[in-house]
């Protein structure tokens, strides 16, 4: 297989910001880790890291002087590539970019990778609405995971220029996949929160538990509100369903996504969660809520099943369908991994590429 990466001559012009992407615990780490390996020469700042409010403030502290250092220091670098999300990440990344843009005169693009966005702008009082339209109108790009939040943007900004990137997953591992029992496997990844839904799946077992039992499992790896998770579990004695395993990662997590039958996120807001592209990769069928870009690579009836947020009516008929329709995993998983190829590095490569190209024409 052919694989593509940014050549030195572009890719040493590029200053990219964003969360770490080394110890990552999030979608954007995932993200910028696959970056990392398809850039020659990956200019990189941290400005987000876990831990505690001082720690954080220390990693963003420390992250605006390597900026102000790098901008000084490096002439070579012509475009300041940022990657965020809203709430605090928004307030953190203005500064970045106001450094950028005005104070060394580099043309900035801003990667939009929150579904809570469009929440956030439209909830914020007047003065943080006007900081948020300067931003998003002033970068030279603003980049979008969705043809959905494009429009949004659109309909409610004036940006120079708008590129709907999808979101870029690495290539899956590919191994001998275990043989499974009776039991139907459904898996979710990532973090605990009511938000992510993953305790409407939870309510849903729970009502269900005598006709679930010895059907189904339900794996859950991930950090957050791990504590109420394994109290729902203890107090409506769902063990036998529903099994936690924390925060996965590389071969472990691998060896979940290979050995799951169906992947689930019943989300309520979502850009375009790298977690369903992943298990898409490796040939799972979705479960996922209709939200932000998941309609985009969830087609109901094709590659999984698309139920409205919250609906736990929908829910519980989606995962009684798997159960009662096992032959449908491996063909709808099938769909998945051929719809999931623009995801993967070539594919978004070359569009990134292509644009840091027509940025750096606009300089000369």
């Amino acid at each position: 297989m052919k694989k593509m990466s940014i050549d030195k001559l572009i890719s040493e012009k590029i200053l990219t910001i964003g969360a770490d992407c080394r110890n990552y615990r999030g979608g954007v780490g995932a993200v910028l880790n696959i970056y990392s390996k398809q850039f020659d020469t990956f200019n990189f700042i941290t400005t987000y890291k876990d831990g505690s409010a001082l720690y954080r403030a220390y990693v963003f502290f420390i992250g605006v002087l390597k900026l102000f250092y790098t901008l000084m220091r490096n002439r070579n670098i012509k475009i300041v590539h940022i990657h965020g999300s809203a709430y605090g990440s928004f307030y953190r990344k203005f500064l970045c970019f106001t450094i950028s843009k005005y104070l060394f005169r580099k043309k900035v693009i801003y990667h939009v990778h929150d579904g809570r966005f469009p929440l956030f702008f439209l909830q914020s009082k007047t003065l943080i609405k006007k900081t948020i339209r300067k931003f998003i109108n002033d970068v030279d790009c603003l980049i979008c995971l969705s043809k959905s939040w494009g429009k949004f943007y659109e309909e409610n900004f004036n940006p120079k220029r708008i590129k709907i990137l999808p979101n870029i997953i690495d290539y899956p591992v590919i191994k001998q996949q275990n043989n499974h029992a009776k039991k139907i496997s459904f898996l979710y990844l990532g973090h605990i929160t009511h938000e992510k839904g993953i305790f409407d799946v939870i309510e849903v077992i729970k009502n269900n538990i005598e006709s679930f039992d010895h059907k189904m499992e339900l794996i859950i790896g991930g950090i957050g509100d791990v504590a109420k998770l394994l109290s729902l579990i203890e107090k409506y004695q769902m063990g036998n369903i529903v099994k936690f395993v924390g925060w996965v990662q590389n071969e472990t997590k691998v060896q979940y996504l290979q050995n799951a039958d169906i992947y689930i996120l019943a989300s309520y807001f979502e850009g375009m969660p790298i977690s369903v592209l992943e298990a898409m990769s490796y040939g799972k069928p979705v479960i996922a809520t209709n939200v932000g870009g998941v309609p985009e690579i969830v087609k109901n009836n094709e590659n999984g099943l698309l139920i409205n947020p919250g609906n736990f009516e929908q829910l519980e008929k989606s995962i009684k369908y798997f159960i009662d329709n096992p032959q449908d995993i491996e063909k709808f998983g099938n769909i998945s991994k051929k719809m999931v190829e623009k995801y993967l590095p070539d594919s978004v490569i070359l569009q990134l590429e292509n644009l840091y190209k027509d940025i750096l024409s606009e300089n000369n």
